[in-house]
């Protein structure tokens, strides 16, 4: 069965694609300044990670606004429903690379006055720097189904292999932990892992929709 891809006009496909960057805009909004509050945390700047912390929250709340925009368009005009799944799939994953982020965001800002080991931080800061180069990996792939799908297909492997370079990471991160919770409290040793889990999980995110994006890309080839 041809996808919509196929026989929407170029200018509907453009639309569509156009809302769907708005919203990756603001989802790379919100993992930046996720980034930027794990670094104010690791230097210990109250100031600036409160600062940032607003910023998170208020960027992940107009990526919400635009998310609900796609989502009622895409239910209102007439879509093929393998097309539509789709669509409503890839802005829905994209969405939780946002909420993780805001979810790391608030477990730094829970700990505000005390200090995690800084070993595990730095693993923090280099999830985080990862994360955010997978969702400007994203935006380029989204931009590349308007012009050559299969520069898409190359971008998400890119993706894909940030993601496994996250997962060492992760694995690392979490031997630092155990360290930390035999000489820490029980709320700080729950806090550390739930942040290094959060910041995962929006990487984990960020490969989900390089997918969709794949099947997309395939689809238009």
């Amino acid at each position: 069965m041809a996808s919509t891809w196929s026989w929407l006009s170029r200018r509907r496909h453009s639309e569509i694609v156009s809302k769907y960057l708005e919203h990756l805009d603001k989802i790379l909004e919100t993992v930046k300044h996720t980034q930027k509050l794990v670094q104010a945390y690791s230097r210990g700047d109250r100031e600036e990670l409160e600062k940032q912390y607003q910023n998170v929250f208020e960027s992940e709340r107009q990526a919400d606004e635009i998310k609900r925009k796609i989502i009622d368009e895409l239910s209102t005009e007439f879509f093929h429903p393998i097309d539509r799944e789709e669509l409503i799939r890839l802005v829905l994953t994209t969405d939780g690379v946002a909420a993780y982020s805001k979810l790391a965001s608030r477990g730094l800002l829970l700990v505000l006055d005390r200090k995690i080991d800084q070993r595990i931080v730095e693993k923090l800061l280099q999830i985080s720097e990862k994360v955010v180069e997978s969702v400007e990996l994203l935006k380029q792939a989204a931009l590349e189904l308007l012009k050559n799908p299969k520069n898409s297909l190359k971008l998400a492997d890119q993706v894909e292999k940030l993601e496994e370079e996250v997962d060492d990471i992760r694995v690392d991160a979490l031997k630092l932990v155990l360290e930390y919770c035999d000489q820490t409290s029980t709320s700080l040793c729950i806090i550390a892992k739930e942040l290094v889990d959060a910041l995962e999980n929006a990487s984990d995110k960020c490969e989900e929709a390089a997918d969709v994006i794949r099947s997309i890309a395939l689809l238009s080839i």
